[in-house]
């Protein structure tokens, strides 16, 4: 029997969390997407294997938003990005996720170019844009818009000229610290980037519904997969991480009571606050290690105890 790629157990290894989720995706076909996309050249491949970590988490955040990595569908796509594989959302996945929540019924985002001519009417109405869809040189783009019509009939625009466009480009840390061809999708695909920064601006003014929770995870998501942002100072990031921390504390609250006073003993069983600890998703692990000098649950000692000796045990456990 062939032993399996780093990459291709990594898919596996991804399974259960998957299906836990509960999206509406099919493991089995989405598993078969991820390898078809990761083998389509070298370089994805290569970074899959040397970094197959990030492929079980880029499956996670799959399943997580719900987005199928059919190419024919174009909602999101395995890529690589600085040494790991990230999920790529499109502006095409966003769309989706707001029109599977019932937030909108329908979605569109265009560049205005010099040569066309554009009239806003509001943030309520219907702009109008005119252009010859088939002139070679429209001339430079001055700025991007978005058409969302909602449930109730009602239509909301939103606008974005050049000048904001490429601020937020600026706040991009891949594009800002990245060399020349190196600086992320931002420098590669510059349409398809401003054409997603205009839906996410316009999706918070999408009517709110009961898995609004979907979209603002998908953009998170695409964020942190474009290289981050810069667009927080650091009270607002404190104040967001200790916000993201509370709400892990209130979903897992038993298991933490349980490390916390298993590790209060003199003899811990480490055994069992491994267990307790695995039961805690990773994204929330993650958000959950915060110091306890900026309000985390977990004193110095507790930390220290979970990252020192939790591998141990692991480790024991698979050799047994």
């Amino acid at each position: 029997m062939n032993e399996m790629m780093p990459y291709q157990s990594a898919i596996k290894q991804a399974e259960e969390r998957f299906r836990k989720v509960g999206s509406s995706l099919s493991y089995d076909k989405e598993s078969v997407f991820a390898m078809q996309q990761l083998m389509k050249n070298d370089f994805s491949l290569s970074t899959a294997n040397k970094n197959p970590r990030s492929v079980q988490l880029a499956m996670h955040n799959c399943a997580s938003t719900g987005l199928t990595l059919n190419p024919a569908h174009g909602y999101a796509y395995l890529v690589p990005r600085d040494g790991s594989i990230v999920l790529d959302i499109s502006y095409k996945g966003l769309i989706k996720i707001a029109t599977d929540t019932g937030s909108i019924q329908w979605a569109r985002a265009e560049l205005v170019y010099e040569s066309d001519e554009f009239t806003y009417f509001g943030p309520a109405g219907a702009p109008s844009h005119k252009c010859d869809p088939f002139k070679k040189d429209r001339g430079a783009i001055v700025g991007a818009y978005c058409i969302a019509k909602t449930n109730e009939g009602d239509t909301l625009t939103e606008v974005m000229p050049m000048d904001e466009i490429e601020k937020i480009r600026s706040k991009s840390s891949a594009f800002v610290k990245g060399q020349p061809g190196r600086k992320g999708p931002w420098e590669e695909w510059f349409n398809q980037m401003t054409k997603k920064a205009i839906i996410k601006r316009a999706s918070k003014t999408w009517p709110y519904t009961e898995q609004a929770g979907r979209i603002e995870t998908a953009i998170a998501i695409a964020n942190e997969s474009e290289g981050g942002y810069e667009l927080e100072d650091d009270g607002s990031k404190e104040y967001k991480r200790q916000q993201i921390h509370d709400a892990a504390l209130g979903r897992h609250f038993r298991s933490i009571e349980f490390i916390k006073s298993e590790l209060e003993r003199e003899e811990p069983d480490m055994y069992t606050v491994a267990e307790a600890w695995r039961e805690i998703p990773e994204d929330d692990q993650m958000a959950l290690w915060l110091a306890p000098t900026k309000g985390g649950v977990f004193t110095t000692a507790e930390r220290k105890a979970i990252k020192e000796r939790l591998p141990a045990i692991e480790k024991q456990e698979q050799q047994q």
